[in-house]
């Protein structure tokens, strides 16, 4: 008798013990994960350039959605925009992440494994599911691109020193041409009547390129529509130098390091195109503020911004 109590005694701590665990476990959803993998297509880039990367689960369930999925953290690189692909399959779901990410400084840009916690119902117990980690190394500039940028740069001043004393040369030659002219000027002569020439209409203003942004932002601004965020971009993507048509890492390759305001509104005005929707109003308030900053450091017709 003595020997039974002590087994139901060691059963029901037992019991009792499985309690938490098995309550943890019902609060995480039932999914059963065939594959959950993360690739770049990139191992080498330079600083500030631009890679992809493809994050692929596929689960057993049907589902319309996969908010289970947590990303990894970005060390030395930053998301730039993200688009979901989700495919039906006789035997589950298919879901693809594809992100476009911007490196940073030189080094390794790492990206930890996205994972996924859920109660899998084939395991009958709560795991979690991660994929592999990512490591992208950024590369540095080389020594030989400082000593061709400190030739270019020695060979600029010089050039600047020598356009200043050929202009000197000239102002002074000028001078002396007309102090002899002067000492030798001839008698004055009547003037003849000039005819009268009927001036046509003055040429229309040019647009500057501040105006066509400006008017594109203040339109936003005032009415958050796709056709008024497509002009902001058209012109931003004007100002960056590449044709219409043309891709976010056209426009920043061709941008290069010339000017981080019109780049941080790139990026901003592509967030708030294609982000997600509980990001797009905030990555246009940020867009709307680097147009503003941009403006600023080109002050041609900035004062039209306050009107």
């Amino acid at each position: 008798m003595a020997r039974l109590t002590a087994l139901v005694a060691r059963v029901s701590l037992v019991l009792l013990g499985l309690i938490p665990v098995l309550a943890g476990a019902q609060t995480y959803p039932q999914l059963h994960v065939v594959a959950l993998t993360q690739r770049s297509d990139r191992s080498t880039i330079g600083p500030s350039g631009v890679f992809h990367v493809t994050i692929h689960v596929k689960i057993a369930q049907r589902r319309e959605r996969l908010d289970e999925l947590i990303l990894g953290s970005f060390e030395n690189c930053e998301i730039i925009s993200n688009e979901t692909v989700r495919s039906v399959l006789p035997d589950g779901t298919d879901f693809v992440e594809r992100l476009t990410v911007q490196a940073l400084a030189p080094g390794d840009a790492t990206i930890s494994p996205a994972y996924i916690d859920a109660f899998d119902p084939a395991l009958g117990k709560a795991m979690r599911f991660s994929s592999n980690a990512i490591r992208v190394h950024v590369t540095g500039a080389r020594p030989i691109d400082g000593v061709l940028r400190a030739f270019a740069e020695k060979a600029r001043r010089l050039l600047l020193a020598a356009a200043i004393a050929a202009g000197f040369l000239a102002a002074v030659f000028v001078l002396i041409v007309v102090f002899v002219r002067r000492r030798h000027r001839p008698a004055k002569l009547l003037p003849q009547p000039i005819a009268a020439v009927s001036a046509g209409p003055p040429p229309a203003p040019a647009v500057a390129p501040n105006d066509r942004l400006i008017a594109a932002a203040q339109a936003y601004r005032a009415q958050r529509s796709e056709e008024s965020l497509a002009q902001v971009r058209a012109v931003l993507f004007g100002l960056a130098g590449v044709a219409p048509g043309a891709t976010l890492v056209d426009a920043l390759r061709a941008l290069g390091e010339r000017d981080r305001a019109l780049r941080a509104a790139l990026l901003a005005a592509e967030g708030a195109a294609f982000g997600p929707a509980a990001e797009r109003t905030p990555a246009g308030d940020t867009m709307l503020a680097a147009i503003q900053a941009y403006c600023e450091r080109h002050p041609a017709n900035a004062d039209v911004w306050t009107r």
